[in-house]
């Protein structure tokens, strides 16, 4: 009998920690890795009063960082592993960050964004589209795109690879570790039928070579 993913995805975050799940080798590449992450968006003039939407928010690597820095109730991050998001609770923030800042979350695998009960300002998907079918890409941005404040900004990155064709891509699978790639062309083709408008395609010198799409409303 087939394993279900889910279940898949358990059994691998129970034998190999939630650490390596997410694509960090130990707790020092982790945190520096959610630390860059943090630092790119204070570049990009996030501010204390943003509301910030974490889609694939895993164990909290990014999430340390923006849910300290923010306001009171303005960070919502949602996985589909409520094991990642336990050891994000658990084991990185502290419990009076917990308790202060009160972070929100949801458990779906469908990109239900009900739980936001604010307009979102930022919206964060670290390595999530990386891995996601053209199907749950869509789903996921129009989703996100419901939630989004006028002016707000939709951050997420990608594998890109030249000439390849939509035809081709259309027919990946998600997989949460499994790679995929789209052409520049497709991705932009993508974020246009979801209603989003482009800001930004190309590289920004990440250490496994995506790309990163800024878009809006």
């Amino acid at each position: 009998m087939a394993i279900d993913i889910q279940e898949e995805y358990s059994e691998q975050i129970q034998r190999d920690g939630a650490i390596k799940f997410v694509g960090s080798n130990n707790r020092t590449q982790f945190n520096e890795m959610g630390k860059e992450h943090f630092d790119y968006l204070i570049h990009k003039k996030l501010k204390p009063h943003h509301v910030f939407l974490d889609v694939g928010c895993g164990g909290l690597r990014t999430g340390q960082y923006i849910i300290e820095y923010l306001n009171n109730n303005n960070y919502f991050g949602l996985d589909r592993m409520p094991e990642l998001i336990e050891f994000g609770l658990n084991n990185v923030l502290s419990a009076e960050t917990v308790f202060e800042k009160q972070p929100k979350f949801s458990v779906n695998n469908n990109f239900n964004c009900d739980f936001v009960d604010k307009p979102v300002d930022v919206a964060w998907c670290q390595s999530l589209i990386s891995h996601l079918s053209i199907k749950q890409t869509k789903r996921c941005l129009k989703n996100i795109k419901n939630k989004m404040a006028l002016n707000g900004d939709i951050y997420f990155t990608y594998f890109q690879m030249d000439g390849l064709e939509r035809e081709i891509a259309q027919k990946q699978k998600s997989n949460s570790k499994k790679d995929l790639y789209y052409s520049k062309e497709t991705m932009d083709e993508i974020v246009k039928e979801c209603g989003l408008k482009k800001i930004y395609n190309g590289i920004v010198g990440h250490p496994r070579g995506q790309w990163m799409y800024i878009c809006k409303v």
